[in-house]
């Protein structure tokens, strides 16, 4: 398998009246054609800058970006325009994200016609949008109907018929299940896994919901206040997590067995400002397992199993 998508030590900072905000600090990921990376953390981690970013919808603040090995980086902006019908993004708010005074061909047509495809060809273009709609499950009845007359999950089909419209090899999926009933959570995940399945997606998929990415990824990527914690393929994160946050978001996971239940596990302390922060753990004033080095140093990611890293200097000897 090839790899399609690579960063290098991509960062994102926002300046504010106090200083750097480090939204995205130092990450390092590698997608394959065809793979899903799962992306979790809490709220305000950096998951979705991290999205953004890597299809510089927001330009990085250092650090490089791979497609196929070109360097996006290097490009101008007329360039990455260009790079916009191989990358795209379904984002997190269905309805948001949907220009409400366009109805549902309008929206779907749009993308196309910005990138100059079926210019001159209105045959050509329905026919393109009533397969897209088909495809996503949307009834051709609601050609002309607008967003706010859709429910949460026909709008996020409008959003997926979008992204697919100019035929892209890679999507970032900002938490496109998170706004949704849980019912139509199950039909749009399936929808994505159809999708990739038939056409060869590859997906970045942010979420804070683990039992969402467990079902979708190949591999997952834990991140906390912009750094990346943890790193492994599924079903070794989920039987062997060795960060002590991964470990306390796991123990969170609802249990409808008793029996199988675990100790909940309550992470106490603050969390620290992400603006100008200081060297060492950003973990550390809330790990049950701190130490005074951790404080001190700069903590790197290391490989504890093969394709599984951990940002803990400490983790074997805390698993045992």
């Amino acid at each position: 398998m090839s790899v399609l998508i690579e960063t290098q030590d991509l960062q994102k900072y926002f300046k504010t009246p106090r200083g750097w905000l480090h939204a995205v600090d130092g990450i390092n990921l590698k997608i394959d054609e065809g793979q899903t990376l799962g992306v979790v953390g809490e709220s305000g981690c950096g998951k979705s800058t991290l999205g953004r970013a890597v299809l510089r919808l927001q330009d990085p603040t250092g650090g490089k970006i791979f497609y196929e090995g070109q360097d996006l980086m290097a490009m101008n902006k007329k360039e990455v325009r260009s790079m916009c019908t191989k990358m795209q993004m379904i984002f997190q708010d269905p309805y948001s994200s949907l220009n409400p005074r366009m109805s549902i061909w309008q929206l779907i047509a749009e993308p196309m016609l910005i990138n100059h495809m079926y210019k001159g060809d209105k045959e050509g273009l329905n026919k393109k949008i009533e397969e897209l709609m088909d495809t996503v499950g949307l009834a051709k009845r609601l050609t002309h109907a607008y967003p706010h007359e859709l429910d949460g999950g026909r709008r996020q089909r409008i959003g997926v018929a979008r992204a697919l419209s100019v035929d892209p090899k890679f999507i970032v999926c900002d938490e496109p299940v998170s706004a949704l009933d849980v019912s139509i959570q199950a039909q749009i995940l399936n929808l994505l896994m159809d999708l990739q399945r038939d056409r060869g997606l590859t997906y970045m998929f942010i979420t804070h919901d683990l039992s969402v990415v467990k079902h979708i990824s190949n591999e997952i990527m834990v991140m906390y206040m912009g750094k990346c914690v943890e790193r492994a393929p599924k079903r070794e994160l989920f039987s062997n997590p060795s960060h002590p946050y991964t470990q306390a978001l796991l123990r969170a996971i609802p249990e409808p067995n008793i029996d199988k239940r675990g100790e909940l596990q309550v992470l106490k302390g603050e969390v620290t400002s992400p603006i100008n922060p200081k060297p060492g753990c950003r973990f550390a004033h809330r790990c049950p397992y701190v130490r005074e080095s951790c404080l001190a140093d700069g903590v790197e990611l290391q490989e504890i199993a093969p394709s599984h890293f951990v940002a803990c200097p400490y983790s074997s000897e805390i698993n045992g």
